[in-house]
C-alpha cells in the first residue's frame, strides 16, 4: 500500500489565489489540493461534506453562514480566508488571515499585516487559545 498525500479541498467557485495557496503550504505541509464547485442546497450542506472527507484531509470552503454555523457547532474542523477590506492599485484584494475552526472554537492561524503583500506568517497558536 503505497503513501497517499493528504487532500486539501477548497470549495469555491474562485481559484485560489497565490497568497491563499502559499498559505494552505506553509500550513499543511506538502499537500494537494483540490477545487470543488459545491452548491450547499441545505443548511447542513458543508457539515455533511467536511464529514465525508477522509482522516488527515482538510476543507476550506467559502459558504453563507449558516453553513459556516452548521458545520462549527457540529464540531466539524475547517478552515477559511479573511482578505483585507481595500482593493489593491491592481484591483485584487490581499489575504489578511487565515482561520480554523477546531473543537467549536475560531483560531487564527497564520497572518498578513500587509495589504499590498502576499507573503504572511503561521502562527504559533492551540486551540487553548482561540481568538472567539
Amino acid at each position: 500500500m503505497g503513501f497517499r498525500r493528504h487532500m486539501i479541498f477548497w470549495i469555491s467557485r474562485h481559484e485560489l489565489s497565490p497568497a491563499q495557496t502559499k498559505a494552505i503550504l506553509d500550513l499543511h505541509g506538502d499537500v494537494e489540493v483540490k477545487r470543488q464547485e459545491v452548491v450547499f442546497d441545505e443548511v447542513g450542506g458543508l457539515k455533511s461534506l467536511i464529514e465525508s472527507v477522509d482522516e488527515g484531509d482538510f476543507v476550506y470552503a467559502v459558504a453563507g453562514a449558516p453553513h459556516y454555523l452548521a458545520a462549527a457547532l457540529s464540531g466539524c474542523e475547517f478552515g477559511v480566508f479573511l482578505n483585507h477590506p481595500g482593493r489593491r492599485a491592481n484591483g485584487t484584494f490581499g489575504l489578511h488571515c487565515v482561520f480554523h475552526v477546531v473543537g467549536g472554537e475560531l483560531v487564527k492561524v497564520w497572518e498578513n499585516p500587509d495589504p499590498n503583500s502576499d507573503e504572511g506568517e503561521r502562527l504559533d497558536v492551540t486551540v487553548e487559545r482561540p481568538i472567539l
